[in-house]
């Protein structure tokens, strides 16, 4: 079984403008609403595959309950912890030339106890557990390390998708799959981006092997991605697909990951259907992912090389 954790879930309002004017009043089209949240897109791409999970984190509120309604509309299994105040809302705007800005909000406040709620469903879960995105208010820095330890010690395989301090922290556990980009693995080495060439990335990437994780999958965006273990690595390019929304495409990618896990699938068919789904959620609207159909037919355009 797959549970995705989403501290920090949000009503994802999506819409488009033809130019995005700043100090004036802007015209929003092509509005949309869907419940959003890293983990929570994971669950939603893995539904689209055909594949279940479970989606935990904090509610809060009526915006709280629309996610709910949503993912019992979307036939995903969810269990959540209630907290007090209200999930936030972001805004994403997208303009004519596909630039996106974004305006999210901080999201209610979690307490010690709110965080031990989340521990004990946690603590029933088995088999893959999906840490994702950012925290909310209250919640401690090192709670992904933290996680991450409490699911090895029951036999669980983790991904993590997280930066900044969560990161820094949560690979000390040695997760078993980490999606940094290459921007957040400038970061934590604090070496220039624009030094990160493929074989430096490589070495940087066997680096966050160190402490136990298995594969590495480094996001470039137009460039593609690259994944690597211990002995191999491969790079594959960004597909040429029919452009709306990068929102929720390294979600949809963390979804493929969590499927490799699941299904034991090799480096080659995890690369393939992880870049396949990526591409896909970024053929559509918003957060929504793209169907089984659409990612089977990317699926057969994706190619890589040996690093």
């Amino acid at each position: 079984m797959i549970t995705t954790v989403t501290f920090n879930p949000a009503v994802d309002k999506t819409a488009q403008v033809q130019t995005l004017v700043m100090g004036g009043l802007n015209r929003l089209q092509n509005v949309r609403q869907d419940a959003g949240g890293k983990g929570i897109n994971v669950s939603k791409t893995l539904k689209a595959v055909g594949v279940d999970s479970l989606a935990t984190g904090f509610l809060a509120g009526n915006a709280g309950d629309f996610i709910r309604q949503r993912l019992q509309d979307l036939e995903i299994a969810h269990d959540f912890v209630e907290v007090q105040g209200n999930t936030r809302t972001n805004l994403k705007v997208l303009d004519a030339a596909m630039t996106l800005t974004e305006l999210n909000e901080a999201g209610p406040a979690c307490s010690c106890d709110d965080i031990a709620r989340l521990e004990e469903k946690l603590a029933q879960v088995q088999g893959i557990l999906v840490l994702s995105g950012n925290v909310g208010p209250g919640v401690p820095e090192d709670i992904y390390r933290r996680l991450t330890e409490k699911a090895h010690a029951a036999r669980l395989q983790v991904i993590l998708d997280a930066d900044g301090a969560l990161f820094r922290e949560g690979i000390q556990a040695g997760p078993d799959v980490i999606k940094p980009n290459r921007f957040e693995l400038s970061q934590y080495f604090q070496v220039p981006e624009e030094e990160l060439d493929t074989a430096r990335m490589i070495v940087l990437a066997r680096k966050l092997m160190e402490t136990g994780t298995r594969l590495v999958v480094i996001s470039m965006g137009e460039e593609g991605s690259l994944f690597v273990t211990a002995d191999r690595a491969i790079v594959l390019p960004a597909l040429k697909i029919p452009f709306q929304s990068a929102v929720g495409a390294g979600d949809a990618m963390v979804a493929g990951l969590a499927c490799s896990l699941e299904q034991g699938l090799d480096l080659e068919q995890t690369a393939v259907l992880a870049v396949a789904l990526s591409a896909g959620a970024c053929m559509t609207e918003g957060t929504q992912p793209a169907d089984a159909e659409t990612v089977e037919a990317l699926k057969l355009q994706v190619t890589w090389t040996e690093a």
